[in-house]
């Protein structure tokens, strides 16, 4: 096997005609895909937003008188922002707050009058009364004070905050009130005891103002209801944009009103699309003739592909526009990379999905954000479904698409250092939509797509693989022997394609397909005829062999009358490849050395082929050989087993069967070992029973109670 020697893997190379076909493939949907990106659709906005810059001039076709609802509502602004907040005194907090002070000097009153407290315990007491507690000072102060001078002061106190709340009092202007309280203090108080007045009062001392909403409101209201409409009119062919201008609201208005906002196909525009539609298809073409050559001679595939690419784009241009900002979060497509994946490769898909995140993103304006979330998404898709066999796996793989596209949202608004967080639930809801849309389109588009376009899909398989289908049925009673076999040849063959990454669930159906043309001489294979008479020693040796070889075009049939997929019974011809009926020919070659028969043709005897194309086939080739010598040979020990698979898969590959496919010289080790590991599993060594435990485990003999107590005995 060449190719398997460098250890590396192996893409054929395509041919001139192929190479062709894919520069045609290439071509063509790059100029559809670069007619979509150019041409409008749909009649949509123009592209020039507010706070952009004009590209070119415009001019009124016509005179227009409107009410300018821009300049009215910015004139109703302004006569909003000049109406002042309307503010009240809080009666209530007037309230607390001469509450508060009065509890201060209850508990300053309390504190001084108890009883038989010394002075030391008596400043004690009242440095710890209030909230903030007094300070030494203070609580020194009010201790040396007798009651006359202390109802004074406590008077004076009140008399200040009551003074200081009763008018407005603003929160800007309480640092200066406290500053300017001083001076207000009675001029029958001593400095000391102006002081603590000014102190005890000063602590309850805060703006009293609150807003009133509703009056406010109302204010607000009769002022912009003051407000007439604004009316302005544009003469014809008056300039309405200037190039380099920058685009306002107003300029918004009236373009939108003259019905000019339907943008010009500009030709830089429509280079750009060209360009960026022949980079991105060439992308997409240069993987497939690049490492996935084989789709190039499938036309469906192709099909399928440029399709793909097209209603992506079609889809695009219909969904996202300005006027629908929030609608670029649902666009579906994580769709295509499911679709991609199930029905071709997930590789493919993601480089599909790279190539068209780009083009909706330049649909989108050439944002960032949405060339990140298509990308992320894609890839997300893509790895989730790969090689997935249960419906369910694509609702998973919408749940994961919803959360990665929420991470990618929630990543480029905190870059943004955006401030409208009041539209990110409604974000969350269409990234959720998204998952939910994308894992929904996938399900009811992939069978579909498979039928139409010939490609096998999971879902398929796993019909093909149950036991009740009517070909399997009629293995399985018609051909016994074959039906376990093929059933055999799908273990070994799974677990192989699990370690060389192949697709274990394509080479498990082509297993218990692959010999389906013994059904129409079952009793000419040795596994069907259970130790009686061999036809085959009354028949000439090449009689034989093309009996023998014939089952591989009579399975082919079978499968396409019974609707089994391409996909499946081209496995069928690739399982034994261009190899000689060797038993066969060994007799006529030996008949031959007696004189009883001419020399053999080797043309013959020999499989018309061809020789195993993929992964899948060199396995189901090497899984069908390895067990059928296994289960001929009567040393079943590892080392002989071990031994059997190695011989039997180097012969293959010396023989140059394996030359076709894309296995290395590492994946034919990592096959020998699944093989070895799965039949001294099969055939490992069981216990020999005794003959008497043996005839205990076969006869359970009556217990019957005994006549006697001698009988116990005996």
């Amino acid at each position: 096997m060449p190719r398997a020697r460098t250890g590396r893997a192996y893409a054929p190379r395509i041919s001139g005609h192929q190479a062709v076909r894919a520069v045609c493939f290439a071509s063509i949907v790059a100029v559809i895909t670069s007619g979509l990106l150019t041409v409008n659709l749909l009649p949509r906005p123009n592209e020039v937003l507010p706070g952009e810059v004009s590209q070119n001039n415009v001019r009124a076709p016509r005179k227009l008188t409107y009410t300018s609802q821009v300049r009215t509502r910015a004139e109703r602004d302004r006569a909003i922002a000049a109406v002042q907040e309307v503010v009240e005194i809080d009666l209530g907090l007037v309230q607390r707050q001469r509450a508060g002070l009065n509890s201060l000097l209850q508990g300053i009153s309390a504190a001084r009058n108890a009883p038989g407290l010394t002075p030391d315990q008596r400043e004690s007491r009242l440095a710890g009364v209030g909230e903030p507690l007094l300070d030494d000072t203070t609580a020194s102060w009010l201790a040396s004070l007798d009651d006359a001078r202390w109802y004074m002061v406590s008077s004076e106190s009140q008399r200040l905050l009551w003074d200081a709340l009763k008018d407005r009092l603003p929160e800007s202007r309480v640092s200066e009130l406290l500053r300017a309280l001083p001076v207000r203090a009675s001029d029958q108080l001593t400095e000391t005891e102006r002081s603590l007045a000014v102190a005890l009062a000063s602590r309850f001392i805060v703006g009293n103002l609150t807003p009133n909403a509703e009056a406010t409101t109302r204010l607000r209201r009769e002022a912009a209801e003051a407000v007439a409409p604004i009316q302005a009119t544009v003469e014809r062919m008056e300039t309405v944009l200037r190039e380099g201008q920058v685009v306002t609201p107003e300029d918004i208005e009236k373009l939108e009103l003259l019905g000019l906002r339907n943008p010009s196909i500009d030709w830089r525009q429509v280079a750009a699309a060209g360009l960026l539609a022949v980079i991105c298809i060439g992308l997409i073409s240069a993987y497939v003739a690049a490492f996935q050559p084989s789709l190039v001679g499938r036309e469906r595939a192709l099909a399928l592909l440029g399709l793909l690419v097209v209603v992506t784009i079609l889809a695009a241009k219909i969904l996202i526009v300005p006027s629908r900002p929030l609608w670029v979060y649902m666009f579906p497509l994580p769709a295509v990379a499911m679709v991609v994946t199930t029905l071709l490769d997930g590789r493919l898909a993601l480089v599909m999905t790279a190539a068209l995140a780009v083009l909706v993103a330049f649909i989108a304006g050439g944002s960032l954000e949405v060339a990140a979330i298509g990308l992320v998404t894609g890839v997300v898709a893509s790895v989730a479904q790969w090689r997935r066999e249960r419906l369910q796996a694509y609702f998973v793989s919408g749940v994961l698409v919803s959360v990665a596209q929420g991470l990618v949202v929630l990543a480029f608004q905190l870059a943004q250092r955006s401030e409208d967080w009041q539209v990110l639930p409604f974000i969350v809801v269409a990234c959720v939509a998204n998952g939910f849309l994308s894992a929904t389109l996938a399900v009811g588009t992939v069978s579909f797509l498979g039928r139409i376009f010939g490609i096998t899909t999971t879902m398929q398989l796993l019909e093909l693989a149950n036991p009740t289908q009517p070909l399997l049925r009629r293995l399985l009673m018609e051909a016994p022997g074959t039906y376990h076999h093929s059933i055999m040849v799908g273990n070994l063959g799974e677990r192989a394609a699990e370690e060389v990454g192949a697709d274990p669930l394509l080479v498990r159906v082509g297993a218990y397909y692959h010999d389906v043309g013994k059904l129409r001489r079952p009793y000419f294979f040795v596994e069907n005829q259970a130790g009686g008479e061999n036809v085959h020693e009354t028949l000439a040796p090449d009689v034989s062999a093309d009996l023998i070889r014939a089952h591989v075009h009579d399975g082919v049939e079978l499968c396409a009358q019974y609707g089994v997929p391409a996909r499946v019974s081209e496995l069928i011809p690739q399982h034994h490849g261009t190899r000689l009926v060797s038993f066969f020919y060994q007799v006529a070659q030996d008949a031959a050395a007696t004189g009883t028969l001419p020399d053999p043709d080797v043309s013959q005897f020999t499989y018309p082929g061809p020789r195993p194309q993929s992964k899948e086939g060199a396995i189901l080739m090497l899984a069908d050989s390895v067990e059928a010598a296994a289960r001929a040979s009567k040393d079943h020990s590892g080392e002989a087993i071990g031994a059997l698979v190695d011989r039997l898969v180097m012969q293959r590959v010396a023989e140059g069967q394996l030359d076709d496919c894309d296995l290395t010289l590492r994946d034919v080790q990592r096959i020998k070992d699944a093989f070895r590991a799965i039949l001294v599993g099969m055939y490992h060594p069981r216990i020999e029973y005794p003959e008497r435990a043996k005839d205990a485990l076969v006869v359970i003999p009556k217990v019957e109670a005994p006549a006697a107590a001698g009988d116990v005995a005996r």
